[in-house]
């Protein structure tokens, strides 16, 4: 929630002003990101459910084929996991799959970048 993630000081209160609005809707994005960054292993087998729609799985599934590479490093967990989810994320978020595990800001920026491709997706199916 803090400067590299959401920035939160940072944002200037007016007077009875719809902050603690914001602070709950960083909070809750906030836990979305540490449930990715702990099940990035796949260890407690946690469902795709539980950070993201389960009606987005095709969406998911489409961009991580862009993503996948031939290398054991660069291929993906279980469909439908949390685990899966978080892969892609990583991803997004500029991990390429050496050098360590990827981090809550990483995986906050690909959470944000798969947003805006799920929205896509939804406006491509809406059209």
């Amino acid at each position: 929630m803090k400067t590299k993630g959401f920035d939160i000081e940072a944002v200037r209160v007016a007077e009875d002003g719809p902050f603690e609005n914001l602070t709950t809707a960083t909070l809750i994005a906030a836990i979305q990101v540490l449930q990715m960054v702990r099940e990035r292993d796949g260890a407690a087998g946690r469902p795709l459910e539980d950070a993201l729609d389960p009606d987005d799985q095709p969406a998911l599934e489409a961009i991580c084929q862009t993503l996948e590479g031939k290398t054991r490093n660069r291929r993906t967990l279980i469909q439908g996991s949390l685990a899966y989810a978080s892969w892609v994320c990583a991803r997004l978020g500029g991990w390429t799959g050496y050098y360590g595990k990827p981090g809550p800001i990483v995986m906050m920026q690909g959470l944000q970048a798969l947003r805006a491709m799920l929205r896509g997706w939804k406006l491509r199916r809406d059209v």
